[in-house]
């Protein structure tokens, strides 16, 4: 009985997963296979072609169904009792997907014993092609030369509607199978080789994993799945199938709770100038489950930008008592959300908080800033970043964020002008504690609510005229009351620091301009490029991390930084570039000279990364002047229709380790430049010192590993270290997550060491 039982799962299971997974309010969002890579997507539904979309879509479900219906009898045929007994030790722990996983897994073994399988199923040749596992892994390995990898669509493919990705990969214009950077042509080097290369040019195996289609995706965060969203899952798994509440599902030993596991659910934010609504979409990269926020949220959020976390205890309890206080996990559910920009009807951003996003019962969102007419301070400013940060040394943690306004006659300024200031919103607080528990209280005596609407908006303090977009925040002397502001001034072009003393009421004490020759300043963030120098120490010695400034968290608070990284946002379109007046290191190559990346000899001419380094010794960041490196330059715009409001290459910098906790290898890191309108996502890799050219900072000296030519705007980059789905991949190595805004999907690319972890090329 029980194994009929089972046998009956497996049918439920194949059909679930052939047919993807059924969210709220009937979207169908489905995960397929092809080669190695996954599509996570959802299907479009426009109204003018809705019949035939049911008709599609009915041919095509029956025809999975039976595809999945038969690969249940193939299994049982080839392995009998074993295929049966293999799921018996994870019965009382798995869940239905999971379960449902590892019989696809199992499935697909049986093609690779009989690749004829399929032919049994009276599909038709092009269902069968679709359904087949058709073509390799497309892997490759980086090296002492830099790669051009091109992502290109199958037409084909497309044309015919497969449910599979219809991406494909060129390294230097050539099929990875055929490149000399194929992952089968590394494995017959000798291990000596093989060790230099990584020894000495970071050598990583790259692999496109999978394809998540989003509408519009601009900025991307990776963060634990256990805040924002996650109550959006666990009621998504509630309501997730029938056969969850059946007599079936107990007899498996599936009714029990499932553990809850800490992942990495990635949020995407969107926009889009002709529509009336901003995109937000979470994608769950365990199990590929995409949600999104409803239509209140995103009606009211038009621009969302950066996204980031809410943390616990945004108040601190009054533990005069010295008794152990129960947090407040009121708002691990939450998102802080930056939105607006600089077009008409986009202008009139806000700072936002979403609680339960995705939820549809129970999320909400408040707006924090004012301003609700043009006669009114607060009113007409778009923000691109907000960070949660004490100003005044209560435990209340507030907001430092950047805002600007464009200018316009009507308010009787010249037109085309910006103003830009560093603001900070102050967290109202309590009314008082609990003689208790010592629990921030409201005046009538119930629990303290910052979000509540008697609180709103909250009270906005502007610190300094210049900041505009992006910025970090540091703590440059830790013996001090002070915090500092690095900002990348983008209206303004320059880069500014801004000390700020902490207290009840936060000033700016000292300001001055590092740079104002860097052109139209854009991302910053703080890295430690000495691989030598310790994560976190407790000296005034070393500065200190309070924020970033990255959605991509290498560098966290407390650890210890080196260099300030900003990029130069500038509109060269690549036509217009002469290549023949570049010096370099090396001979260009495969198209890759349009980068210089050697910091004493690289002209600037287009975009640029920089690398400011913090002068050493006591106060000597308030007087000395910050050390300027050139780390690559030369990036120019692609333009299109799509990119012609402010385009400008590059956008924003990160800096990563291949693989999880490589900051305590004491390695230097990686540093990715989200190309923006240069449509190309690029990755830089370490340098070693060279004796016969003396250089003024020799941790600022990279070299182009990679880049990416995605065919649209890349407008960030999200790192995760979480497997993706169930795809092939080596575990604790880097997934990079990168936007393809016009082509509405995001590319998922995971790295590996390079050796063959499953003992073969292919992945089966």
């Amino acid at each position: 009985m029980v194994r009929l039982s089972l046998i009956a799962f497996l049918c439920f299971a194949a059909c679930e997963v052939s047919n993807g997974f059924v969210a709220p309010g009937g979207s169908k969002r489905a995960i397929v296979a092809s080669g190695s890579k996954f599509a996570v997507g959802k299907e479009s539904c426009d109204p003018s072609k809705a019949r035939n979309m049911r008709l599609n879509s009915t041919f095509r479900l029956k025809q999975e169904r039976i595809g999945a219906l038969s690969m249940v009898s193939t299994l049982l045929e080839d392995f009998g009792d074993e295929s049966l007994d293999s799921f018996s030790p994870g019965l009382d722990s798995d869940s239905t997907m999971d379960l449902a996983q590892k019989f696809m897994e199992l499935s697909q073994q049986v093609h690779l014993s009989r690749p004829a399988s399929l032919s049994k199923e009276g599909l038709s040749k092009i269902h069968r092609d679709i359904l087949r596992r058709t073509h390799g892994r497309q892997r490759f390995v980086t090296g002492k030369d830099p790669l051009l990898i091109t992502v290109e669509e199958s037409a084909t493919k497309k044309w015919l509607q497969s449910t599979a990705t219809n991406t494909h990969l060129l390294v230097n214009g050539t099929a990875v199978s055929n490149s000399l950077a194929s992952f089968d042509r590394f494995q017959w080097i000798d291990e000596p080789e093989r060790q230099e290369l990584v020894d000495r040019y970071a050598m990583v195996s790259m692999e496109l994993i999978g394809e998540i289609y989003l509408k519009k995706p601009g900025y991307i965060n990776v963060l634990p799945s256990t805040s924002a969203g996650a109550s959006a899952a666990r009621s998504e798994d509630k309501t997730h199938s029938f056969f969850q509440n059946s007599i079936l599902y107990d007899q498996l030993g599936l009714g029990e709770k499932k553990e809850v596991r800490s992942s990495d659910r990635m949020w995407v934010t969107g926009f889009s100038l002709a529509s009336k609504q901003g995109f937000m979409h979470s994608v769950d990269v365990e199990t590929g489950r995409i949600n999104s926020v409803d239509k209140r949220t995103s009606r009211s959020i038009l621009w969302p930008n950066e996204s980031n976390s809410v943390p616990r205890n945004l108040v601190k309890n009054n533990d005069r008592k010295g008794e152990a206080k129960q947090e407040d996990t009121s708002l691990d559910d939450a998102l802080l959300v930056s939105d607006g920009f600089l077009v008409p009807g986009k202008d009139k951003g806000g700072i936002y908080v979403v609680k339960n996003p995705g939820n549809p019962e129970t999320e909400w969102n408040v707006c924090l800033t004012g301003g609700t007419s043009a006669s009114q301070e607060d009113y007409g400013w778009f923000y691109h970043r907000a960070v949660w940060v004490d100003l005044t040394g209560d435990g209340r943690k507030s907001i430092l964020t950047a805002r600007t306004k464009m200018s316009s006659m009507l308010n009787g300024d010249e037109a085309g002008t910006t103003k830009a200031q560093l603001v900070w919103l102050e967290l109202p607080e309590p009314h008082h504690y609990c003689d208790v528990t010592g629990s921030p209280l409201e005046e009538d005596g119930s629990l303290f609510d910052p979000l509540h609407a008697r609180h709103l908006p909250w009270k906005s303090h502007v610190l300094d005229e210049g900041p505009d977009v992006m910025f970090t925040v540091a703590d440059l002397d830790t013996e001090d009351d002070t915090v500092e502001v690095i900002a990348s001034q983008f209206f303004s072009r320059k880069v500014t620091l801004h000390s700020i003393q902490r207290g009840p009421e936060p000033k700016v004490v000292l300001r001055r301009t590092l740079d104002d020759n860097c052109g139209a300043a854009f991302g910053a963030v703080l890295a430690q490029l000495d691989g030598d120098c310790p994560v976190t120490t407790g000296s005034s010695a070393h500065p200190i991390v309070v924020d970033g400034g990255s959605t991509v968290e290498t560098r966290k608070p407390g650890d210890t930084f080196s260099h300030v990284l900003v990029t130069s946002h500038e509109c060269s379109f690549s036509e217009d570039v002469t290549k023949s007046s570049r010096r370099h290191e090396q001979p260009a190559r495969n198209g890759l000279d349009d980068l210089s990346y050697t910091p004493e000899i690289c002209d600037l001419d287009g975009g640029s990364l920089f690398a400011f380094r913090v002068p050493e010794g006591k106060d000597a960041w308030k007087t000395e002047p910050w050390l300027r490196t050139t780390v690559a330059s030369g990036f120019t715009v692609r333009g299109q229709l799509g990119n012609m409001i402010n385009p400008g290459a590059p956008g924003f910098v990160y800096t990563f380790h291949p693989k999880r906790n490589g900051a305590k290898s004491g390695q230097r890191p990686l540093i990715a430049i989200a190309g923006d309108c240069s449509e190309s996502a690029y990755i830089l890799r370490p340098m070693d010192n060279d004796n016969s050219i003396t250089h003024q900072d020799p941790s600022a000296r990279y070299k182009l590993m990679c880049e990416i030519e995605c065919g649209g705007t890349v407008g960030s980059i999200g790192v995760g270290y979480d497997d993706f789905v169930h795809a092939n991949q080596e575990h604790d190595y880097a997934k990079l997550y990168i936007p393809c805004f016009e082509k509405d999907k995001v590319l998922v690319f995971a790295m590996g060491s390079g050796e063959d972890e499953y003992g073969d090329s292919d992945g089966f």
